[in-house]
């Protein structure tokens, strides 16, 4: 098989992950070392990326060498493992997958598992002094809580995986909280559902603090609403593990699909906000916003409220189609809306031509369509 065919096979490896003492017990044996690893874990709703980039470019910039864990990707399946803001080569990913290759299919690892997994080996090949590594889904059965960390992280609760997770907020929060470990450093930014988060932490033994770091002595001029909430996370965490240098990396900071300028005049934003908080975070970080905005979502959303919210801003909504056999009824959207609809290709075209601001949203991976298409544009009028 070639790389790209073994990405594939991985990708199409989906289902319910192995209990966390089984996934704990295959990395003690093949990869006793990653004990020794400096991890932090960042979980909640939204804004787990986000969180996850700011802790690797502030202590990136405070000289120390880190790797970053997170899903899912924009464009290259390789985006999921990087050192520092660098994924990890073809080459690199295929030499670990053809190591491990005979294991994965003989225990069935999911695509989620084979990821960490490599991830974890990457880090170790790589030295890393600090790993960041993001929960995939919920938290308290998630591969990722089956590590040892220094810090635990929660952003935000939201609805959002009901299906999994539960139908209430306190539901969710309980999932949520259970990556907190005894004697481990647990911090949340969000205080909805707090009560529920604490009682947690005190069964696991462990206190709960509130992210708390005062920021007004910077400028935060260029950063998105959430983007600061998400720093104010990453600072009091280091706050408590490290010092960090912390202006100029504001002044450099970018998380690809985040609330990402494409183009200053005029203005194209790109953000990946794909569910009810995310949508809310998105649009309370755009208070003047005279435009178009195209939308696409994945099926399982919820796909009304997103458009209400994204009504509020008084700007004309247009539908997308994208490729996805996950794509939501765009068809019955249309029809109970009364909103147009194209396909990514003909979006493509009007990004290139049109003369007013314009905002993409909806789904990470519409987004990452839009992204990657973009990137190969020769005239891109950035």
């Amino acid at each position: 098989m070639t790389v790209q065919e073994k990405i594939y096979w991985m990708e199409n490896q989906r289902g319910k992950n192995h209990p966390l003492p089984v996934f704990r017990a295959w990395l003690d044996k093949a990869l006793p070392r990653h004990r020794q690893l400096k991890l932090i874990q960042v979980g909640g709703t939204n804004g787990k990326g986000s969180t996850c980039q700011w802790l690797s470019s502030l202590l990136e910039k405070a000289g120390y060498r880190t790797g970053v864990f997170t899903s899912p990707h924009l464009i290259s399946h390789t985006e999921r493992i990087r050192v520092g803001r660098t994924p990890i080569s073809l080459e690199a990913w295929e030499t670990i997958f053809d190591r491990y290759a005979a294991f994965f299919q003989e225990n069935k690892l999911t695509m989620f598992e084979m990821d960490l997994f490599m991830a974890i080996a990457y880090f170790l090949e790589q030295d890393i002094q600090y790993g960041i590594i993001e929960v995939g889904m919920g938290g308290r059965l998630d591969a990722t809580t089956a590590l040892d960390y220094l810090a635990t992280l929660i952003t935000n609760v939201g609805m959002d995986h009901m299906e999994y997770l539960g139908n209430s907020l306190n539901a969710i929060a309980k999932e949520k909280a259970g990556i907190f470990k005894e004697g481990t450093l647990a911090i949340a930014y969000d205080t909805t559902c707090f009560a529920v988060m604490e009682e947690e932490a005190l069964a696991r033994r462990t206190s709960l603090l509130v992210a708390d770091y005062d920021v007004s002595r910077f400028d935060l001029s260029k950063l998105a609403a959430y983007q600061r909430d998400n720093l104010i996370l990453a600072l009091s965490a280091l706050e408590q593990l490290k010092p960090a240098v912390i202006q100029p990396v504001i002044d450099d900071y970018q998380w690809a699909g985040r609330f990402m300028l494409l183009r200053q005049q005029p203005k194209l934003i790109v953000d990946g906000a794909h569910n009810v908080p995310g949508i809310r975070a998105l649009v309370r970080s755009l208070p003047v916003f005279q435009g178009e905005i195209y939308f696409s979502a994945l099926k399982e959303k919820e796909i009304d409220a997103m458009l209400q919210i994204l009504a509020s801003l008084e700007q004309p909504i247009t539908l997308v189609h994208f490729d996805s056999t996950r794509l939501c009824d765009l068809d019955a959207l249309q029809a109970r809306y009364g909103l147009p609809c194209i396909d990514v290709t003909a979006l493509m075209t009007r990004l290139q031509n049109t003369e007013k601001d314009t905002l993409v949203c909806g789904s990470l991976y519409f987004v990452g369509d839009v992204l990657a298409r973009w990137q190969t544009l020769p005239n891109k009028n950035n």
